[in-house]
């Protein structure tokens, strides 16, 4: 018999960072079990297979999107373009005419599909300048893509490349899956010295596991890595302090059985939580559920606070999460793929009530 210690309506979460992969069947099941997980906003990240770097074929990505949600639910996209050292001022204004409002930038070879990112920065300062005219807002992966830096200080490294987007630009930054520690008080200063053009968001894997608990196993492996219970602890403290500039973003990332266990090479990375993340962030943040003023921060970094960011509608449904032991599945169907979780038959604290 399962014992419930605590019962909690909360509201649905506004999920601004997923892989929802090529168009197809396993696009249809991420959008599922995103609106299993407690989501009612999804973010459709760009490195897909073609990448997505012209105005049109967001659009079209997007509206085969919205054909996979099932009827009588509701679930929101905030279209993406990726964004190079090729990018155009006049493919941005097609963007900002087609609605469009969120480019994405990616560090070459640093992650999963990144052959398209970024190399030489120096030309993106020019990229952010015309999207802070148009109104268009950057998120970076910000790893840095010297190969010859290290998992470790890779983002940190990143640093001086988000101030001088702040200091000569007017665009909002949003700083994607912060996982270093060490980046706090940095961010912390950038958000003071440029209000309403900083933000950060922050995964539940980063915040729920630390790397020695994460080591060896493939299904947490992952860019940016997940950092040590020190950097786990720092972001954790972050998300505690109610910064309206600090969001979550889970940065689902599906990938089948056999890119995680592999003969040869290395293995894919990306962490799949979609179908348990309300649960995740409510495992990791527990603390916040002993106080209504808790509660209240953990609804603001899991909802409110991105809803305002994209001037989106409220939550379209709340979401019941109860404290119990939730053993995470081995696996996942995933459309064709059989698509392993980071945690897989371990136990958290909460779950979503069905």
């Amino acid at each position: 018999m399962k014992t419930i210690t605590g019962r909690y309506v909360v509201e649905a979460s506004a999920d601004t960072h997923v892989h929802l992969r090529e168009i197809g069947p396993v696009m249809e099941a991420v959008i599922n079990d995103c609106y299993d997980g407690g989501a009612d906003v999804i973010g459709p990240q760009p490195n897909t297979d073609p990448p997505l770097v012209i105005a049109s074929n967001v659009v079209r990505y997007i509206e085969s999107a919205r054909a996979f949600v099932p009827a009588g639910k509701i679930m929101r996209f905030i279209p993406f373009i990726m964004l190079t050292e090729r990018t155009t001022k006049v493919e941005l204004i097609e963007c900002a005419c087609l609605g469009i409002r969120d480019g994405k930038i990616y560090p070459y070879l640093r992650t999963t599909k990144s052959d398209h990112g970024v190399k030489n920065y120096y030309p993106m300062i020019q990229v952010v300048q015309w999207c802070g005219e148009l109104g268009i807002k950057v998120h970076a992966h910000f790893e840095h893509p010297n190969m010859l830096h290290g998992n470790r200080e890779a983002e940190y490294l990143c640093l001086p490349i988000a101030e001088l987007f702040l200091q000569n630009s007017d665009a909002i930054i949003i700083w994607e899956h912060g996982s270093d520690g060490r980046c706090a008080p940095f961010w912390k200063q950038f958000a003071k010295k440029h209000p309403g053009r900083f933000y950060v968001t922050l995964t539940a894997h980063h915040l729920a596991w630390e790397e020695d608990s994460a080591y060896g196993d493939v299904r947490k492996t992952c860019k940016p890595s997940i950092k040590t219970g020190l950097d786990c602890a720092a972001l954790i403290h972050l998300v505690t302090e109610n910064h309206y500039w600090v969001m979550a973003g889970s940065d689902v990332a599906p990938h089948d059985v056999k890119g995680k266990h592999v003969e040869k090479g290395k293995c894919a990375c990306g962490d799949y939580t979609a179908p348990f993340l309300h649960a995740l962030y409510a495992h990791a943040l527990s603390h916040l559920f002993v106080t209504p003023d808790g509660l209240i921060t953990y609804v603001n970094f899991t909802s409110r606070n991105a809803r305002k960011l994209h001037n989106l509608p409220p939550a379209s449904r709340m979401i019941t999460l109860t404290q119990e032991a939730f053993k995470i599945p081995s696996f996942y169907t995933v459309g064709p793929w059989k698509v392993e979780p980071p945690g897989a038959d371990e136990e958290i604290g909460f779950a979503v009530a069905a």
